[in-house]
């Protein structure tokens, strides 16, 4: 994600000055606070930032805090995307004041993103500032309470790999009825993309029903997903996801 995170600032990089801080210990991943190609390992550039992105997974939040809370000057505001992790534990993790929690998701790496946010303690100035910044990344709406950035991340920050996932099972089914893998491929890749782009301004049961006409081949399909209960799986898989952002929080 913080990759992700880079590639659309450095697309407005005119409004930055970008540099990027890593952590490189022990089991985390490279992890980028401060953006751009060429990271900053001894944290040097921290202390002229005016806002830090902290793209680390929420486990290894403590451990980041440890390595930079004393290089990040007192003002800056820190965006975090640690899913899970409060506002309040943020800033007891990094002794700071001015601090955004961001979902976004995997989208915004192709333009397509969307993020939900809630701030803390910031300016006017730094909410104008913090609010450039999230659009400069994706289209983005401030939530009203905290807690539903866990239910952000429950529909919109996993679920890019609910889609791949069905997508998959789409795939294999097209190779069990006789397709070729390459063609079972683009059958699903075309025919997701554009279902995506046929659902502006339509509601989802609408659509179904202009897919599906009375006794035909679509209505037999869907009879099965009713019958295996796709609706509650659905749910009760976001719900798993929801519960366990609030989990991490307490780790």
């Amino acid at each position: 994600m913080g990759q992700a995170i880079a590639q659309s600032l450095r697309k407005a990089q005119l409004r930055y000055d970008i540099s990027a801080s890593s952590l490189d210990v022990a089991d985390f991943e490279k992890t980028t606070s401060i953006l751009s190609a060429k990271p900053d390992n001894s944290y040097i550039t921290l202390k002229d930032a005016n806002a830090v992105i902290l793209a680390v997974k929420p486990q290894d939040l403590e451990t980041a805090a440890k390595e930079t809370k004393d290089k990040i000057q007192k003002n800056a505001i820190l965006v975090s995307i640690a899913a899970g992790v409060t506002i309040a534990k943020i800033r007891k993790l990094f002794g700071r004041g001015k601090i955004v929690r961001v979902m976004p998701n995997i989208g915004l790496s192709v333009g397509q993103g969307i993020s939900a946010w809630k701030s803390s303690r910031l300016s006017s100035t730094d909410e104008k500032n913090a609010r450039q910044l999230l659009n400069d990344l994706s289209e983005n709406f401030e939530v009203n309470k905290e807690e539903l950035i866990d239910a952000v991340t429950a529909i919109s920050g996993s679920g890019p790999a609910y889609f791949f996932l069905f997508a998959e099972a789409l795939e294999k089914s097209a190779t069990a009825l006789g397709l070729g893998e390459k063609d079972a491929r683009a059958l699903v890749e075309k025919t997701l993309s554009a279902s995506a782009s046929l659902q502006k301004g339509a509601s989802y049961e609408a659509l179904v029903r202009k897919v599906a006409s009375k006794g035909g081949t679509t209505e037999a399909a869907l009879r099965v997903f009713k019958k295996r209960g796709l609706s509650r799986i659905v749910e009760e898989a976001a719900k798993a996801a929801f519960n366990r952002a609030q989990e991490l929080n307490e780790k």
